[in-house]
């Protein structure tokens, strides 16, 4: 009798534990089930500031209903100017299976594609913040990108003409503008030979005084040499070494209380008094849907670029009172931001 009844408690026992352990086990090899449907996303940033961009995407992605850090996993890099470590990412990315590679900045962009397709690797990739796709042979065209890479152009090079459009009526009074550019970037060149910027500019009786500068050393020694009598404005064009330089234009405008043209809105913190350009977490909201399509099974290449939804006006009032310097009416009244 006792044994009996000391079996029936054992086997009871063992039941309890196998209730016990199913939702507890069983729920964990559901969660590793899902570890397995988990999409990776390396992100690579030309420096900090770039940023906002993922930070606009992760924003987009969660609209989505993607759940962040969860079903979607990113790995966020900051190469801090060193287009180098692009390589050693990528072959991370690789041999992690990531689904996605999203890139901020032409430079950081083109050492993508480059190394994607010298080893043959087939991973898709967004990118944003890049001035001119075709022009720097990012993507064959805007319509039909290839190569399984597409995103969203920055506009940069189609924006000079409105930009110093904006910039005349903000300070009527400019004649002499100086525009530094670097002719070992193709960027540069061509936002330089930009039909446009040269007929506005002749248009509004502007003259673009041009400055040759390579590296930021030049980029020092000239804005240090440059006098009140040479030029009476600055206009930055869309390229790397201007953003990494930014310092000495600020230095310059200031030193001779000139007018700076910036050539993204983000800058006026530091400098400049006004800009007109795309903002970088709005077009991290917009990649998302971008995003989205190729996650779900869409070829990059066949996505076609898309143009910012959305560029906006903002003027420094702050920096203009500081360099003694009246901004328009006109351009007040139309600017979607102004700093105070």
């Amino acid at each position: 009798m006792a044994n009996s009844l000391f079996g029936r408690r054992y086997w009871g026992l063992l039941l309890l534990l196998a209730f016990l352990w199913y939702p507890v086990n069983g729920f964990s090899a559901l969660q590793n089930g899902r570890e397995r449907e988990i999409r990776r996303i390396g992100v690579i940033v030309f420096a900090a500031p770039f940023l906002k961009s993922y930070e606009g995407l992760r924003s987009g992605l969660q609209d989505k209903g993607y759940k962040l850090d969860a079903e979607l996993v990113f790995s966020v890099h900051s190469i801090e100017r060193e287009v180098s470590k692009v390589a050693p990412l990528i072959e991370k990315f690789t041999a992690d299976d990531f689904d996605l590679i999203y890139t901020v900045t032409t430079s950081v962009t083109q050492a993508v594609k480059l190394y994607i397709q010298e080893n043959q690797i087939d991973i898709p990739t967004v990118f944003t913040v890049v001035a001119d796709p075709v022009g720097s042979e990012i993507v064959t065209s805007l319509r039909h990108p290839g190569a399984n890479i597409t995103g969203i152009s920055h506009v940069s090079k189609e924006l000079l003409p409105q930009r110093l459009l904006r910039f005349k009526k903000a300070f009527p009074e400019i004649k002499r503008m100086a525009l530094l550019f670097n002719p070992e970037d193709e960027v540069s060149k061509s936002s330089l030979n930009q039909p446009g910027l040269r007929l506005v500019a002749k248009d509004l009786e502007v003259d673009m005084v041009v400055k040759r500068v390579r590296n930021s050393d030049e980029v020092q020694s000239l804005c240090g040499g440059l006098a009140a009598t040479d030029i009476d404005s600055i206009f930055m064009l869309p390229d790397v070494l201007s953003v990494a330089c930014f310092n000495e234009f600020v230095e310059l405008s200031r030193r001779l209380r000139i007018p700076l043209m910036v050539i993204d809105n983000r800058l006026l913190k530091r400098g400049g008094v006004i800009g007109y350009s795309p903002d970088f977490y709005a077009v991290g909201v917009q990649a998302a849907t971008i995003v989205d399509q190729i996650l779900k099974g869409a070829s990059a290449g066949d996505i076609a670029v898309q143009n910012p939804e959305k560029v906006r006006l903002v003027v420094s009032l702050q920096e203009a009172q500081t360099l003694n310097l009246k901004i328009s009416n006109e351009i007040l009244l139309q600017a979607d931001e102004v700093l105070r």
